[in-house]
């Protein structure tokens, strides 16, 4: 039997499906064209660009930051090589157990090390921290040596700042540290970036756009370990300006040593100028140790001394300024013809008030006397008389126009002003009136006044001139980085109608305060006129008979005031030392204050002789 063979029909859903898979290919075909030519097309720049940094590091190069001179252009801040640890948080490939590592070989603060490399590497991956800086020798080779455990980390040579006086310089000067953010969001300068170094205090934060230079960078070729293998290309880093000071190297040290371990502030300045000389508050710090990266056990350790190293005390601190007041309450008497000069006032070793009875430091008193007498032996008795015949205003007028109770204007940050009382500060405080008391003892330099240095050395330098009140100054020239020079000249503020003869008599007073067997005598120099004011400044009343400031606690013993002028006919150079709890001024400041002057007289001489740099 012949089988019939039929030819099978074809069907037509499966033709329609293959037709269907033909489409969907050709689309999928053209997608990957569409992606190929959006990658190697559109987004090639961006690619190229992550391809680079995967095999290419921008290393920022930190600019060297300007000097900064003495008034002989010697450096008393200046650059240094210094090894630092950078962490490049792109290459790190074990983060907490890489800082476990460096933590044995290198001091620093972990935790906030590792909260900075975390927002570094959200922000820019490519980005290098400083993790450590100022590396010693045997710490860099051991980390050279663990290279491959420390996938992120390298050490590179950068420029430190650096204090060759140490802590001499360390108020006036200030310190540098690594910007905040806080300090970035608030900055207009869109050269700053996270890592820089900025100053924090002092004339480093005041003159920091000029002392800070440009940054260069290079660009280098590297492993998959994160090391440097090849130089591509490097732009230069700019070195910041110069700035020059006032300051004198040789009259800062004396003044820093002279003041010791004691707490307090010494301060020369030439009156006719308003050039500061040295600028000394103590216990000072070491700036060296903000440049390299301050710990935080070293910054506790500093902030809760209890002598507070990181303030000021010249131009912050105040305190009661004792009876280096009185020749300005002198002065006053004789401009407001108050007292004549050889007038006589009885001092029996108080002074009765009401029922209270005022003593005179002095127990015994000390007799009759004039104003002259009075300035010399310093005798209480005979300033509560003039406190309480000139009356507040007429003390705190004088005293104002001097420069006590006032801002000086001096080039430094965070200058405080101390207080000069009168009627219209005491009504607002109290509402109340001036009671006999209160205007005796604030011709002794009590009570409500009080000063800082800084303002008990303009009203001295103002008596030196005759009533020429100079603006403190500290800086003379600045010499950018493009070479521009800016020179800033002496500033007369104010100039009072003090009568000569007034201010001669004060100024006889005080060289009897030294020459003359007065309470300044330890501030006596052979050769050289010097004329000064000592205080002791009571910083808590004792109940009961007298007793000496030096049997008292620390805490509850008197502060220690000298202010001089030097030579008194022609003066060149004025000082205020005042030491914390010093004790009486006599024999604790005065010989600070004859240190320094004799380092300037000696200063002078080497110069003339042609033995030292110039002046």
């Amino acid at each position: 039997m012949i089988q019939r063979i039929r030819k099978r029909e074809q069907d037509p859903g499966i033709a329609a499906r293959i037709r269907g898979m033909l489409w969907v290919a050709l689309a999928g075909f053209l997608l990957l064209l569409i992606r190929l030519y959006w990658l190697q097309v559109v987004q090639f720049e961006h690619f190229r660009t992550l391809s680079e940094n995967n095999r290419l590091r921008i290393r920022t190069v930190r600019a060297p930051r300007g000097e900064i001179l003495d008034r002989n252009g010697r450096p008393i801040a200046e650059t240094q090589a210094s090894f630092d640890l950078i962490c490049s948080p792109v290459d790190v490939a074990d983060l907490e157990g890489e800082i476990r590592l460096i933590e044995e070989i290198v001091e620093f603060d972990a935790e906030e090390t590792l909260q900075k490399i975390r927002a570094a590497k959200k922000a820019n991956p490519y980005s290098a921290v400083t993790v450590a800086r100022d590396l010693r020798f045997e710490q860099v080779s051991v980390i050279e040596f663990n290279r491959e455990a420390l996938s992120g980390f390298s050490v590179l040579v950068e420029a430190k700042r650096s204090y060759p006086e140490g802590p001499a310089f360390a108020h006036a000067l200030g310190y540098v540290g690594e910007v905040s953010q806080e300090e970035l969001d608030r900055s207009d300068d869109d050269r700053l970036a996270m890592g820089d170094i900025v100053g924090k205090y002092g004339l480093e934060r005041l003159e920091d756009k000029v002392l800070r230079g440009i940054n260069g960078g290079r660009r280098v070729e590297v492993d998959a370990a994160g090391r440097d293998k090849r130089l591509v290309d490097e732009v230069p880093s700019r070195s910041g300006g110069v700035v020059r000071t006032t300051l004198d190297e040789d009259i800062q040290r004396a003044a820093q040593e002279a003041i010791e371990n004691r707490a307090g502030a010494v301060i020369a300045m030439v009156p006719k100028t308003g050039d500061i000389l040295a600028f000394v508050s103590a216990p000072p710090f070491d700036p060296n140790v903000f440049s390299r990266g301050i710990l935080k056990s070293e910054w506790q350790a500093l902030s809760g001394d209890p002598r507070k190293p990181m303030q000021n005390k010249g131009l912050q601190g105040t305190y009661a300024p004792g009876s280096t007041v009185k020749p300005f309450v002198a002065l006053a008497a004789l401009e407001e013809g108050v007292q004549d000069p050889k007038s006589l006032v009885r001092c029996p070793g108080y002074l009765r008030i009401g029922n209270r009875s005022f003593r005179c430091w002095r127990e015994k008193g000390h007799g009759v006397v004039d104003m002259y007498k009075g300035i010399v032996q310093s005798c209480d008795v005979f300033f509560y008389t003039m406190g309480l015949r000139l009356g507040p205003d007429r003390i705190a007028k004088l005293e104002k126009e001097a420069g006590l109770g006032t801002i000086t204007g001096i080039e430094l940050p965070g200058e405080r002003k101390g207080l000069v009382p009168d009627t219209e500060w005491k009504q607002k405080v109290s509402k109340e009136r001036w009671y006999d008391s209160e205007r005796a003892i604030l011709g002794i330099g009590q009570g409500y006044i009080h000063v800082t240095p800084l303002e008990m050395l303009a009203g001295y330098a103002a008596i030196a001139t005759g009533g020429e009140v100079m603006r403190p100054r500290l800086v003379t020239r600045v010499t950018r980085m493009d070479g521009a020079v800016e020179e800033r000249p002496p500033q007369l503020l104010r100039k009072l109608p003090w009568k000569p003869e007034n201010v001669a008599f004060i100024r006889r007073a005080l060289a009897g305060v030294v020459n003359d067997y007065g309470t300044g005598g330890a501030a006596k120099i052979q050769g050289i006129e010097v004329g000064g004011k000592t205080g002791t400044a009571q910083v808590a009343a004792v109940k009961g008979k007298m007793i000496k400031s030096e049997n008292l606690p620390y805490q509850l013993r008197d502060h220690a005031w000298f202010a001089a002028i030097a030579p008194v006919s022609d003066p060149e150079i004025c000082v205020v030392a005042m030491v914390e709890h010093g004790g009486h001024g006599g024999s604790a400041a005065a010989p600070i204050v004859k240190a320094v002057m004799q380092e300037y007289f000696r200063t002078k001489q080497n110069a003339a002789a042609g033995n030292g740099k110039g002046r």
